[in-house]
């Protein structure tokens, strides 16, 4: 099939957002361009009926009339829904209903995309819980990416909004209109600085992407592997909104089992990038075995806090933090006085 010269392809992996859902694709079909684009809704067979809120919104608001580009095919893998928009006549959408759950099986999507994303000289991201709110959007980051052919990746402010049994915090700190170069790294990584709802990137940097078992946080990945390829550039205004749900990673990996997750996935991307090594994630690295430590020791886990802590003192000795060796001093002094005040009070007595 012969489709239109898209220029940018919108990925949004979705999974259980049924309530969400509408939002993101609004925020798709409001976009007003020069340029055709296309976006790719993949269903991760969500089990809340988020697949048919999305064919319901296609039927309603695609073209589907005889003659129209639409059609619908079945693979091994998905049913797949192509059409354009009633109204919006450069919006495309592509839709990939999954069979079978691919996150669970630790199996990539993004093969199914490049029939469409192989034509597509950028990548914009939103994923199925997250939602634009500006309808000039894509246009403004693709004019500043071809107008300025050396950077790699465009990004925007976002809102914050919380949903129920969340708080909404400040977690991409004061972003400005500014540019970010490898030597910025240190200040960058002091906050999570770059919405992943509001990445524009160069599409071929997908293909560039390094793969290691522990990478747990695809977005680090993709914009550390930017940052190797060109500056990236932030446009300080709110043009999208970054929800905080339950059932988002955030949402799902508090306290220690973040910091289960955060230790082997940043080890593994100094391995990868230099500009890693830097002192902001040495701090970060440092609190994350800390609070793992803490937690092994307080309930008894000895054989697990011991092998953690020999790999510790192995990582940290080689740079000279040894915050945790030092707590446990303080404790063990705590301890000791505790224990004097004690017997003074029952001399006393």
């Amino acid at each position: 099939m012969e489709y239109p010269k898209f220029k940018v392809f919108c990925r949004c992996f979705t999974f259980n957002h049924s309530k969400y859902i509408t939002d993101a694709m609004n925020g798709f079909t409001m976009q007003q361009t020069t340029f055709p684009f296309v976006c790719i809704i993949v269903d991760d067979a969500s089990t809340d009926g988020e697949q048919e809120v999305i064919k319901q919104y296609v039927e309603d608001n695609f073209d589907f009339s005889e003659g129209s580009a639409a059609f619908n095919k079945e693979t091994d893998y998905a049913h797949i829904t192509y059409a354009q928009h009633n109204t919006n006549k450069n919006c495309y959408f592509v839709v990939l209903y999954l069979k079978e759950n691919h996150y669970s099986q630790r199996k990539s999507k993004m093969g199914y995309l490049s029939e469409w994303r192989d034509m597509c000289e950028y990548e914009a991201l939103c994923e199925g819980d997250d939602y634009w709110t500006n309808e000039n959007k894509l246009q403004r980051q693709y004019s500043f990416m071809t107008k300025n052919p050396d950077f790699s990746l465009c990004f925007h402010k976002v809102e914050v909004k919380a949903e129920e049994g969340r708080i909404a915090t400040d977690i991409f700190g004061y972003l400005t209109t500014r540019d970010y170069y490898i030597s910025d790294c240190n200040e960058m990584f002091k906050k999570w600085l770059v919405p992943t709802g509001s990445i524009m990137h160069k599409a071929y940097i997908s293909d560039k992407l390094p793969s290691n078992p522990n990478f747990k946080y695809g977005d680090n990945v993709l914009i550390a592997t930017c940052l190797r390829e060109g500056p990236i550039h932030c446009i300080g205004e709110s043009m999208g909104v970054y929800r905080l749900v339950t059932t988002g990673y955030t949402g799902t990996h508090p306290g220690v089992k973040f910091a289960i997750n955060q230790i082997p996935h940043l080890k593994a991307l100094q391995e990868e990038f230099e500009f890693y090594k830097c002192p902001t994630i040495y701090k970060y690295l440092e609190g994350y075995y800390f609070q793992y430590l803490k937690y092994l020791k307080d309930n008894g886990n000895t054989s697990e806090f011991e092998a953690l802590y020999e790999d510790y003192k192995t990582y940290f000795d080689e740079i000279g933090i040894s915050s945790f060796r030092l707590y446990c001093i303080k404790k063990n002094i705590r301890g000791f006085l505790s224990n004097i005040k004690k017997t003074i009070k029952k001399a006393v007595k």
